[in-house]
Parts: C-alpha cells; sequence; structure tokens
C-alpha cells in the first residue's frame, strides 16, 4: 500500500513538472516580446542603426518561437499588443529614416545641378 501510495505521488510530482515546463515554455516567448517592447519604448531614441537591426532581428526570433504555440484570446490579445507597438516603433524608424534619405537624395540632385550649372 505505501509503495503504491509512494509510486503514485512521484507520478503526479513529474506529471507537475511536465505541465509546468510546457506552460512556461509558451509563455516565455511572450515574455521575450513584452521585454523588446519596453526595450524598444524606452530606449528607441538612442538606437542606432545596428540597434535597431538587433531589434528586428529578436523581433524575428520571437516571432517563430510563438508558432510553436497556441495561445488563448486573452494571450493573443496581449500578443497583439506588444506586435504593434514594436512594429509601430519599427515603421516609425523606417519613416525617419526616409525621411533623412529624401534629405539626401535632394542634396545629391542641388549637388549634381550646381555642377552641371558651372559648365
Amino acid at each position: 500500500m505505501k509503495k503504491r501510495y509512494m509510486l503514485f505521488r512521484v507520478f503526479v510530482l513529474l506529471l507537475s513538472i511536465i505541465l509546468l515546463s510546457c506552460s512556461s515554455g509558451k509563455q516565455e516567448p511572450i515574455d521575450q516580446l513584452k521585454r523588446l517592447a519596453e526595450d524598444i519604448r524606452e530606449h528607441h531614441t538612442e538606437y542606432s542603426t545596428a540597434d535597431w537591426k538587433e531589434a528586428y532581428a529578436r523581433y524575428e526570433q520571437i516571432a517563430a518561437d510563438m508558432e510553436r504555440y497556441q495561445y488563448t484570446k486573452e494571450e493573443a490579445k496581449k500578443i497583439g499588443e506588444l506586435e504593434g507597438e514594436c512594429v509601430g516603433y519599427f515603421m516609425k524608424d523606417a519613416v525617419n529614416s526616409l525621411e533623412g534619405f529624401g534629405s539626401e537624395v535632394k542634396g545629391f540632385i542641388d549637388g549634381l545641378s550646381k555642377t552641371i550649372e558651372e559648365q
């Protein structure tokens, strides 16, 4: 009797460990996405081009990790909010980069025009 009870307790303990490890694995990408969104929100004004590339690479990896799991509606909503925040900052950076690029192109054309007019 004691042996069966002990065996049952070990089984329950192992099952609990397995279930906890599965649920924490599912939660980890959400936690990583939350940390990424917080980092971008707090430091985006200080980001270099390399920082943006690294942030985007982290985002892609997290998204790939999330594909392995199925999430509840509540979890999916939270994921969507965090993804939206990250993508919003990525888009904002892209627009800012294009504005700078536009100025560079205009300066290039002005320089070409000057050179052509001098002849």
